[in-house]
């Protein structure tokens, strides 16, 4: 097989793995609250903006499995990020094998492929951060109304995606700010009609969450700023888990690969303009996310535009060295021992359960803990009642589960999207509150009812070991949550 046949081929044999893993367990936290984006449709939402939601319900049309429908995109956008990655390092003429090498490496990381079988709204962000960088590029070749026109979409579909689409933005500034000051280029130059019909396409795909916001008083950006602007005293601390965590998820030879290739990229090629326009892109990046990571320690999948990008192109950097070559392939190895057991357990279940149980705390068994759940509701009498749980986490995938008409109350002081959902007091209800046994004390110390009553309890079991152990309770006329 030629580079490119060994590439699809390749593809093909991750995805039908993927596949495989995707169909043999429930969802977890992140992929139902998106799901119930796409059954609630809206313009958007408090978190996020609406795009992940909108190809949920697209998705959530064809007549297959649940499972796959919540995850089938997830798994395209895989094969279109591959296939675009490889498509760019050609374009700065990286020869195919090591385009190829580089692709395979990043589609072997843990994170990627976690990515790969669970739409999120970062999911999304994989193609869109490709074509952002390469439409860039066209622009400031050719400042055609067509290329103005894709940056354009390019950049309004990463604004329905997520909140973080704002850093392309200050790239792009960043981008022209240098270029005009280095006379590479004259203002009138970039800032012809053809730019605001770019901006004005970006504009319309971005309105509905403008118009979403200004009707519920603007908390989404609220939220997002609190969010991004909070401080925290525990700087070393978020910083040392942040990077734990990262390591983790990329794997620790891709993950060191990245870091040192930054630095010889950024030395390297940085007045060079194939590579300068994706280097500002990464740095935008990369500066974000530790100033985010002094605040509180980053998500796995936070950092997931400046992996993507850099794993690859550090890769095809090394590659060019022969001393650095078995370094490089024990690196993948690692990686990809890691990536394949993880799959592997998942798909087949492959492992003694009790070294693997807490794999799958909070996504085994939830279709039978939330049935359970309604069979004891429908023991109450009384006209007003619902089910009910302590946080959104469990919020998401009680709400997801219920197949019932009853209504599921999530009884906390954060205000969510599922108040938003839920907008009618609760007081009142007579509520069978689904409780995780770990956390008894801690989640029925806020529940004021006139009578509380344990009624049952369900258990998750993998190979006879229990990985999730739930109570239900009767709250009796529920009364407030108390702080």
């Amino acid at each position: 097989m030629n580079t490119k046949h060994s590439l699809w081929f390749f593809l093909f044999l991750m995805t039908i793995l993927r596949l495989r893993v995707s169909t043999q367990f429930g969802l977890g936290v992140d992929e139902a609250h998106y799901v119930l984006y796409g059954k609630i449709l809206g313009w958007s939402y408090f978190d996020h903006p609406p795009l992940v939601g909108w190809v949920q319900a697209l998705f959530g049309l064809m007549p297959i499995d649940h499972l796959i429908q919540a995850r089938l995109s997830a798994m395209l956008i895989s094969i279109l990020t591959s296939v675009l990655i490889f498509n760019f390092l050609r374009a700065k003429n990286i020869s195919e094998t090591h385009s190829l090498y580089a692709v395979a490496t990043l589609n072997l990381t843990p994170l990627f492929n976690a990515m790969s079988v669970a739409l999120l709204p970062d999911t999304l962000l994989m193609p869109l951060t490709l074509l952002i960088i390469i439409s860039t590029e066209k622009v400031l070749l050719h400042s055609t109304l067509k290329n103005w026109v894709l940056l354009g979409l390019w950049l309004g579909l990463a604004g329905l995606s997520k909140y973080t689409a704002v850093l392309y933005i200050f790239s792009l500034l960043l981008i022209f700010t240098y270029l005009i000051f280095t006379q590479q280029k004259k203002i009138t130059e970039l800032f012809k009609a053809n730019l605001w019909v770019g901006v004005f396409v970006a504009a319309i795909l971005i309105s509905p969450v403008l118009y979403w916001n200004s009707k519920n008083n603007w908390i989404s950006f609220q939220y997002q700023a609190d969010h991004v602007l909070s401080a925290d005293a525990s700087i070393l601390k978020n910083l040392g888990s942040s990077l734990l965590m990262q390591l983790i998820s990329w794997g620790i030879g891709p993950f060191i690969v990245a870091l040192i290739g930054f630095t010889a990229l950024l030395k390297k090629y940085k007045n060079q303009k194939e590579f300068y326009i994706t280097l500002v892109f990464l740095t935008v990046f990369l500066l974000f996310f530790i100033y985010v990571a002094v605040s509180e320690p980053l998500l796995p999948h936070w950092m997931l535009i400046y992996f993507i990008l850099m794993i690859p192109l550090s890769y095809c950097y090394f590659l060019q060295y022969k001393n650095y070559k078995k370094i490089l392939i024990a690196s993948v190895v690692l990686s990809s021992l890691l990536s394949f057991t993880m799959l592997f357990e998942l798909g087949f279940k492959v492992f003694p359960a009790k070294y693997t149980s807490t794999l799958y705390e909070g996504i085994q068994g939830w279709d039978a803990i939330v049935a359970k759940a309604n069979d004891h509701l429908t023991e109450i009498n009384k006209p007003k009642k619902a089910l009910a749980v302590m946080n959104w986490t469990l919020g998401s995938r009680a709400m997801y589960y219920n197949n019932k008409n009853s209504e599921v109350f999530v009884i906390d002081k954060r205000f969510d999207q599922f108040d938003i959902w839920a907008p009618q007091s609760n007081i009142g209800y007579e509520l069978l509150v689904i409780v995780e046994a770990n956390k008894k004390m801690e989640h029925l110390a806020h529940l004021n009812c006139a009578q509380l009553t344990e009624v049952g309890e369900a258990k998750t079991l993998i190979k006879g070991i229990p990985v999730n152990h739930f109570l239900y309770y009767h709250c009796a006329s529920y009364l407030e949550y108390k702080p």
